[in-house]
């Protein structure tokens, strides 16, 4: 493929994507890239990577000389972004954004050349901030009327945040207000006082000092009284206009409050609701109160999925749901608990309703993308594997021994890229619900045996011993996908013989707990490092230790694995040390009811 083939294929790729040598100089970059960093492609070719644009690491500028080509060829690493930190580029026009940045060695035949792959996460930083400043502020307002509404006139428990925002004024407000009324309160105890005193002097004075008295205070608690008020509509206005729904409820499911964007996102008005406690039984006794009921009580739709603290950004429970009335969409609710100021105790509870549909759907956009690009560099790769298979079997003349073991290293490279794209392909047909499961029953111990038969050449080729301790008992076929469950199988032993060094071994065996299987797949290879062992099953991820072995690979295998087994009904899981080896195990049912329905949602990992 030449330069001018590899520039337009680079132009589909919608991050940010440069090349560059050993020393720095960049020879390619796509057109997203220029138009993130405000540079001509004329302007990036030949200049240095390092020199060409600001790097910052948090707020502090990263030198020229421990930056990209520093990192990636003499420290033979990849230039990423630290846990818990954020890198910024500065562009030619001087704007400063956040990125999401990977910049690794990529080795060819030719040379060891650099790419360096980033997007703009402006979006994403702002939209976690606003989310999380939200929840904090909402989760404080409810409180804060509760102390006004109970007469402790107190502005001491209130904090008023350092940095000013749009809750910062109404914060103030209160506790000046509270301050006032507090200092009220204690001059009318004075007064009190006074007053008594001069009821000893004289009855007149007792009377003319009662009637003053009576006229201030009836001012003063008309003005602090008017204050309240308006300080209450302040916060009722900024709840009615969140762009999210926001419902508060009772300890009891009781609705206390509603916005006008959660009447507009459930189908429902709050003048029916409010006061009402909601039960899981009016999903089908009140249908208008479908999309209500599901968001009080999110395990009752029929598609909810469990969001990660670490994914949503924020310290409360957080499900995504679809729900279908009015209309349908997809929506995130983040439920926060309301609790007393004085005593902690449990006042009920908040639930913020985000509209999440045209994301969901740019999400899924990106995944057919990939898909349709797969497919179509699937037909071609297949093309140039059989061309070149009848190349090396001489079906179209003999060929010499160097241009064998040319066309040898071409028809590994395109087998890996063939790898690749399936494996692309069954990602995007596990996220949209078509990876076409076919349950029958099957022998397991069959199946195990034919893909360790599968690998023995490639583990002579690695000099590794594999072995599969067949069970001296015979355990009976049960209802599995043998297909899928073979796939699972390949990739785990594939990884093992890979990450496994010469003279290496790898042992199999399976054994009978209950109603399950539990399959072991146990090698002393390199192993994985303990702070990268929870993300083993993510997409995308490889571990460094591993990189450095092996510079290819595409990081979605135990993906694959990880899902195959979640629709199974069984658990996989790891255990590891660095350089001494690794124990796969994963477990499947031998009773066909544990096994999920279609219907039932599994959750992607």
């Amino acid at each position: 493929m030449n330069n001018s083939e590899i520039g337009t294929l680079l132009s589909f790729i919608a991050e940010g994507l440069v090349l560059f040598d050993n020393t720095g100089q960049v020879t390619m970059v796509n057109p997203h890239a220029s138009l993130l960093l405000d540079y001509t492609a004329s302007e990036f070719v030949g200049k240095n990577i390092d020199t060409l644009f600001e790097i910052y690491l948090n707020d502090n500028l990263i030198p020229k000389s421990e930056r990209i080509t520093h990192t990636v060829f003499s420290l033979g690493k990849p230039f990423t972004t630290p846990h818990g930190n954020t890198v910024y580029f500065k562009s030619k026009s001087g704007r400063k954004f956040p990125v999401f940045i990977s910049a690794k060695a990529i080795k060819t035949e030719e040379r060891v050349s650099g790419v360096l792959i980033f997007r703009d996460i402006t979006t994403e930083k702002e939209l976690e901030n606003y989310k999380i400043n939200t929840a904090q502020r909402l989760s404080g307002l409810t409180p804060i009327l509760q102390q006004a509404s109970t007469g402790e006139f107190s502005g001491k428990n209130i904090l008023v945040p350092e940095k000013e925002d749009e809750f910062t004024e109404l914060i103030v407000g209160l506790k000046l207000m509270l301050d006032d009324l507090g200092e009220l309160d204690r001059a009318r105890e004075k007064n009190q006082f006074e007053k008594i005193e001069a009821v000893k002097k004289t009855e007149e004075e007792r009377r003319k000092l009662t009637e003053q008295y009576s006229k201030e205070l009836e001012g003063k608690v008309e003005e602090k009284t008017g204050e309240l008020k308006r300080a209450k509509v302040h916060i009722e206005t900024v709840i009615e206009n969140l762009t999210s729904g926001l419902i508060e409820y009772d300890s009891l499911f009781t609705v206390v409050r509603m916005n006008k964007t959660a009447e507009e996102i459930l189908g429902v008005s709050r003048n029916d609701v409010l006061g009402k406690r909601i039960e899981p039984k009016d999903i089908k006794e009140k249908p208008e109160w479908k999309s209500l009921v599901e968001v009080s009580y999110p395990a009752l739709s029929q598609s909810v999925q469990k969001v990660s603290k670490e994914a949503s950004g924020v310290d409360a429970d957080v499900t995504d749901i679809m729900i279908t009335f009015p209309l349908e969409r997809e929506v995130q609710v983040t439920t926060l608990p309301v609790a007393s100021i004085f005593s902690g105790d449990s006042k009920g509870f908040i639930k913020a309703i985000r509209d999440v549909t045209r994301e969901r759907i740019i999400a899924r956009s990106k995944s057919e993308f990939i898909s349709i690009a797969a497919h179509q560099l699937r037909t071609p790769l297949s093309a140039v594997k059989w061309t070149m298979r009848l190349l090396m079997d001489g079906d179209l003349g003999v060929m010499n021994s160097s241009q064998l073991k040319l066309l040898g290293r071409g028809y590994e490279t395109n087998e890996k890229m063939i790898q690749l794209v399936n494996d692309l392909l069954n990602v995007s047909r596990i996220e949209d619900g078509r990876f076409g499961y076919r349950f029958n029953k099957a022998n397991i111990v069959e199946t195990i045996t034919s893909i360790v038969a599968n690998s023995a050449i490639s583990a002579r080729e690695h000099g590794i011993n594999v072995n599969f301790d067949v069970p001296a008992q015979p355990i009976p076929p049960f209802v599995f996908d043998q297909e899928k469950i073979s796939l699972a199988l390949q990739n785990i032993l594939d990884n093992a013989i890979k990450y496994t060094p010469s003279g290496g071994s790898v042992a199999i065996s399976i054994v009978v707990e209950e109603k399950f299987v539990k399959i072991s797949i146990h090698d002393t290879g390199v192993g994985v490092p303990k702070n990268q062992i929870g993300r083993l099953f993510s997409k995308f991820f490889r571990a460094e230790n591993v990189m450095h072995m092996q510079t290819s690979g595409s990081g979605l295998g135990l993906f694959i694995v990880k899902n195959i087994i979640a629709r199974h009904g069984g658990e996989i899981s790891v255990e590891s040390e660095e350089n001494k080896g690794s124990t796969f195990w994963f477990t499947l049912p031998t009773d066909e009811s544990l096994i999920p329905s279609r219907d039932e949602k599994v959750a992607y990992y």
